[in-house]
């Protein structure tokens, strides 16, 4: 494996060596000039997605937007009652050991320790590459064009799934062929160098989506004829952030560098008909005096002259000579920042916020340390930032089902796959507290009902069906539909009263 491992880093730096150039005209781009990503895209689609790839790992150097990475990456990964952040159930009870292995497996991989990094890496790029043992154990096929590969069938006793490493997607492409997943390039190149490629189960790749269509990549069959694969490539989560981050950035640096020039004064005094000597010793002095302040030494006495920190070389003196000034400064645009300027930058610090999909509150516009309206989860706050919190769960669970699912392939257990479901804390909005209220309103009414039944005397079973599938039909459809199916004993034997079965 550390064979491999050495591999792996050496063809990254002969990649990094070969795109430095580009790199670094990518990150003055990103950093310093104003720009829209649309005009960066290249001539090929393995060009675009690494430029989209390095643009969003700069932005994410930004604060507001780690910081909105962060909330989501730590939103999405609270963990249950028994710690666990990603758990499986069984569809049926006779699966129960599947989901039993699943949770084992989790736990053997450590998935719950690197949930969060995994979460924010899908969430700065959009994607998120794992390798497997059978990655490492092998280097994959190496041929000059991608050719379709025939699927490795052979029992894998020893197939696991690395989760705490990655690959980086700007060398990793997912290849589908035909709406048919068809394994992984890696490192491919533009140019006719070779390109190592790996069967769909080397990989495990977890996506925002990604429609197939929208970038593509020219390949070869087995026999040998030239076909055109799609790439799965999910969109990053802060895509649309770059125009209006670099926007703000530039008017917030042009805001500073004016207000700075604003720090100068200048400021004309009357000589009359002075020598230009005398005018020159003059004006010095009377900068000094003004510049400088005197300060007591409250214990000794002593009193000391420092330089005033407000004015030091800001002030610039011109001499009137008969009431004409020799230098005239009409307009230096001395004033205060204008309505104007501050409507701007609070008009694309919005539009900022509103790409983030963060409630305002919590980005620390309202209170200190971003606390203001604490009382509310911020997805119950915002509707926006739920339907993306739940966009990234929803990800992390798909990716997760594909890799159990491989896992079981791998190892010849085929009546395993897809008798599981993952799970995640679900996400807590306005409507999902409405819900929750909803049920534990309706639960109470059927337990009265039920009691004012009995009290009254009433043996026949067939009111409390129907009331109780009355009350329970919206708060519990699934369970109001089997109601019909109960067996209700309304019997009391020894002082107990009925039960329902």
């Amino acid at each position: 494996m550390a064979n491999w491992l050495d591999r792996l880093r050496n063809r990254s730096q002969k990649r990094q060596k070969r795109d430095s150039y580009y790199a670094s005209i990518l990150k003055k781009l990103v950093t310093g000039s104003f720009y829209k990503v649309s005009d960066l895209r290249g001539e090929t689609s393995l060009s675009n997605i690494r430029t989209q790839i390095d643009t969003m790992r700069a932005l994410a150097q930004d604060s507001q937007i780690a910081t909105a990475l962060s909330y989501y990456a730590t939103d999405a990964t609270t963990p249950n009652t028994s710690g666990q952040i990603i758990w499986a159930m069984a569809i049926e009870d006779k699966y129960k050991d599947v989901a039993d292995i699943v949770n084992a497996k989790f736990k053997e991989w450590k998935v719950n320790t690197y949930a969060r990094d995994h979460i924010l890496e899908i969430a700065t790029t959009g994607n998120l590459y794992l390798p497997t043992t059978s990655m490492y154990r092998e280097e994959g096929e190496t041929s000059r064009k991608l050719v379709s590969l025939d699927k490795n069938t052979i029992v894998n006793d020893d197939y696991e799934i690395v989760a705490s490493s990655k690959l980086l997607p700007e060398d990793t492409v997912h290849l589908w062929y035909h709406g048919k997943p068809a394994g992984y390039a890696y490192q491919p190149d533009d140019q006719t160098s070779a390109i190592i490629q790996y069967n769909e189960n080397d990989i495990i790749h977890f996506t925002l989506g990604g429609l197939l269509g929208e970038f593509t990549i020219g390949g070869r069959d087995e026999a040998g004829n030239d076909i055109t694969y799609d790439i799965q490539f999910g969109t990053p989560l802060m895509a649309a952030a770059a125009q209006p981050t670099q926007t703000l950035s530039l008017l917030e640096d042009a805001n500073v560098l004016s207000s700075l020039t604003r720090i100068v004064r200048f400021i004309s005094v009357e000589c009359g008909n002075a020598e230009e000597e005398e005018i020159q010793d003059t004006l010095q002095q009377l900068k000094n005096m003004i510049e400088q302040q005197l300060s007591i030494n409250t214990a000794s006495g002593d009193a000391q002259n420092y330089v005033n920190p407000q004015s030091p070389n800001n002030l610039i003196y011109l001499p009137k000579v008969n009431g004409q000034e020799p230098v005239s400064i009409t307009d230096m645009n001395m004033a205060e920042a204008t309505d104007a300027d501050n409507k701007l930058l609070e008009y694309y610090q919005n539009k900022k916020l509103s790409v983030l999909g963060i409630p305002k509150e919590a980005m620390n516009f309202s209170s200190a340390e971003g606390l203001g309206g604490a009382g509310a989860v911020m997805s119950q706050r915002s509707a926006l930032y739920a339907n993306s919190l739940q966009r990234i769960e929803t990800a992390y669970i798909e990716g997760w089902t594909t890799a159990m699912n491989k896992y079981f392939d791998e190892h010849n257990l085929p009546g395993m796959v897809d008798k599981f479901q993952l799970h995640m804390n679900p996400i807590i909005t306005q409507m999902s507290t409405v819900n929750f209220e909803r049920r534990d309103s309706a639960l109470s009414q059927a337990t009265t009902l039920a009691e004012l039944l009995k009290s009254l005397g009433i043996t026949d079973d067939s009111p409390y069906k129907k009331a109780i599938v009355e009350i329970l039909t919206e708060a519990l459809p699934a369970t109001s539909s089997d109601v019909n199916n109960w067996r209700i004993d309304l019997s009391s034997e020894g002082g107990e009263e009925g039960a329902i079965q």
